[in-house]
């Protein structure tokens, strides 16, 4: 059996209130933080789903957060554009002001990705360089991976 990679297994799911989450799929020992900013959806289950998905085609962004050890995991699922790239930037400032030594942004979940979302990670891959963090990237789709290579980024530490 293959082992998973160092920083666990993304996965999507549905939490119980019906809105998109990404969590860890292996379990997490006691002292791991996790959170996630979840799109809020109506009640009713059907309605739930329609709804996020909704949220989605219109252009969110879901943040889901995990701290391992030294390592911080920030999966971003949705579109990573003008409008919501000021979240993303706010939660990667909070995590370098923290004590972890790595970084790992999972790009897996993104839909869309503009200029603005190209030129935040090249931004928190600065900072990480000048205070000794390290940033990992884990590639999205791709047609995410074309605009980070039109736009010249493709250099950016991008696991393989």
């Amino acid at each position: 059996m293959p082992k998973p990679p160092p920083y666990g297994s993304l996965s999507t799911r549905r939490t119980v209130d019906g809105a998109l989450a990404r969590t860890n799929a292996q379990s997490r020992p006691a002292g791991h933080a996790t959170s996630c900013q979840q799109l809020a959806a109506p009640a009713g289950d059907a309605r739930r789903r329609s709804r996020v998905d909704d949220a989605l085609a219109a252009g969110q962004l879901t943040i889901c957060s995990e701290r391992r050890d030294c390592t911080h995991v920030v999966a971003v699922v949705g579109e990573l554009d003008v409008a919501t790239a000021q979240r993303l930037e706010d939660a990667l400032r909070t995590i370098e002001a923290t004590d972890v030594e790595q970084v790992i942004v999972d790009l897996a979940g993104l839909t869309f990705v503009d200029s603005s979302g190209v030129h935040l990670i090249t931004r928190a891959e600065e900072r990480c360089r000048t205070t000794a963090k390290r940033l990992g990237l884990r590639p999205g789709p791709a047609q995410i991976q074309r605009v980070f290579a039109l736009a010249g980024a493709d250099t950016l530490p991008f696991a393989a």
